[in-house]
């Protein structure tokens, strides 16, 4: 059970990975776009838009995270280990922190309970999502206890 979660685990991160390096790519050859933000894959209003500068940043964080989140090849070919190198807990909130508009609101989903904030995670960019993901359940869990204590 647990193989088959953390071959899922990396999976989504290499989804998300590649998911999230074309929009870039696309946006970082185009130097003269008019748009002032970032696009999101949702229209619905819980989605924050992000700046290109705030999203530069939050995609330089949540590299980060994904390096300390897969690791090593694990002791049979074609498994992950994951460490817990690093504090992704930390560093998520951070990430969250180079958006002002994204970290009160999600200061105030947290407050909302943990399944509100699921749902608005699973409702934001997509470089943020892989990042929360990436960080894995327990960081997670520590990211959230630790943007409801706090005032956004």
């Amino acid at each position: 059970m647990r193989t088959d979660v953390r071959i899922a685990t990396a999976a989504l991160v290499a989804i998300t990975a590649l998911t999230a390096a074309a929009p870039l790519a696309t946006a970082a050859q185009s130097s003269h776009t008019t748009r002032p933000t970032a696009s999101v894959l949702t229209a619905d209003v819980e989605a924050v838009q992000l700046t290109p500068a705030e999203l530069a940043e939050i995609q330089r964080i949540a590299d980060e995270i994904k390096q300390d989140a897969v690791q090593e090849e694990g002791p049979l070919p074609g498994y992950t280990v994951y460490s817990g190198k690093g504090d992704a807990a930390k560093k998520i909130i951070g990430l969250l922190k180079k958006s002002p508009a994204l970290f009160k609101s999600a200061v105030s989903k947290a407050k909302e309970g943990k399944g509100a904030f699921d749902s608005w995670m699973g409702k934001q960019n997509i470089i943020v999502r892989g990042a929360w993901w990436a960080a894995g359940g327990y960081a997670q869990g520590v990211a959230w206890e630790e943007l409801n204590k706090m005032v956004g």
